[in-house]
Order: C-alpha cells, then sequence, then structure tokens
C-alpha cells in the first residue's frame, strides 16, 4: 500500500484459474480507479448490502452484479451464473507466494468450492480422472438455476467430496483436484 498525494495505491494478484492478474486500485476523495495488467485506469463503485454475498459493481460504465463468499484471500465468485475461484494476495504475499525452496513454484493442489448453498444435481467426475480446463465437473442447482461447476486448468481429479442428491452448504469443498 502507497499513500501519494492523498490517494492510497494498493496492488493485489488476482488468480482465476490459471490466469494471474496484476489490479492496482486508487483510492482517494474521487473514489476508487482500478487498472488491470497495466491497462486502462477504470472508474469503480463497489456497494454492498449489510450482511449480504451479494455485490453490486459499476466499473468503467458497465454494471453488474455478483455473489461473493470467502476469506483470507480465496473466494468464490458467481456472475450470469458462471461460478469463478478467485485467490486474491497484496503485492508482498504474491511475491512470498512464487518464490519457494529453490526457486521454483511448487504444485497445489485446487479445490472447487459450493458458491451458495445449493443441492448436488451430478457429479461428472470421478477421483483419478484427467480433465481438462473447462470440463464440467459437479452441477448445483440454487436459487432455482443450475450451475455447471467447472475447471480453470487441467489436471487430476484427487477427491469427490460430494454426490448427486446432496445439499452442500455455502464455501463447502466438492472436488479437489492436482
Amino acid at each position: 500500500m502507497t499513500r501519494w498525494g492523498g490517494a492510497t495505491t494498493t496492488r493485489y494478484r488476482v488468480t482465476v484459474g490459471s490466469r494471474a492478474l496484476d489490479v492496482e486500485v486508487v483510492e482517494d476523495d474521487g473514489g476508487l480507479r482500478v487498472r488491470v495488467d497495466r491497462g486502462e485506469s477504470v472508474t469503480a463503485t463497489v456497494r454492498r448490502p449489510r450482511g449480504d454475498a451479494l455485490h453490486s459493481y459499476l466499473v468503467g460504465g458497465r454494471a453488474f452484479s455478483a455473489l461473493v463468499e470467502g476469506r483470507e484471500g480465496a473466494y468464490s465468485v458467481v456472475i450470469d451464473g458462471e461460478a469463478l475461484d478467485l485467490l486474491v494476495q497484496d503485492e508482498r504475499a504474491a511475491r512470498l507466494a512464487r518464490v519457494t525452496v529453490g526457486g521454483r513454484q511448487g504444485q497445489a493442489e485446487r479445490s472447487v468450492t459450493a458458491p451458495m448453498p445449493g443441492l448436488v444435481v451430478a457429479v461428472q467426475v470421478e477421483a483419478g480422472q484427467r480433465v481438462s480446463a473447462g470440463a464440467s465437473l459437479v452441477v448445483l442447482q440454487a436459487m432455482k438455476m443450475e450451475n455447471d461447476l467447472t475447471a480453470r486448468e487441467e489436471g487430476t481429479i484427487k477427491e469427490v467430496l460430494v454426490s448427486a442428491g446432496q445439499t452442500v452448504d455455502q464455501g463447502q469443498t466438492l472436488v479437489t483436484l492436482e
């Protein structure tokens, strides 16, 4: 976080599947400005009703809503029925995470979590199965809509923790990949 002339700048590394984005947020008396991967800076407004997971955004003149749940930098976000798992790290944490013993990246276990409470309609995978990015893993029915939860990157299914017909809580791990 940097303060300069009344403005506060915070830089984040946001990982969505296998894609990592550098995000800069500048907050001053005029509000928020956001810049992704050194692109154009856009004005942003975020509204979150008290105690609600539904957030409203106005970014660069485009309005949208998203269900957002998570903590400690790991978030599940649902926008227009598409579920995304995000890892958000501040600048310092991102630098530390990039370096492991010997300067190599470690292979992290990834999990797919329920973005909201719901009913598992179908489980499309089994342990040991190789999946490609975009492959359907679990179909979750929530808020009278079916949400196809997909793999963000290729990998191998380590464990399937749910079955069809099971009710799940928001944030509950459904499938782990390696």
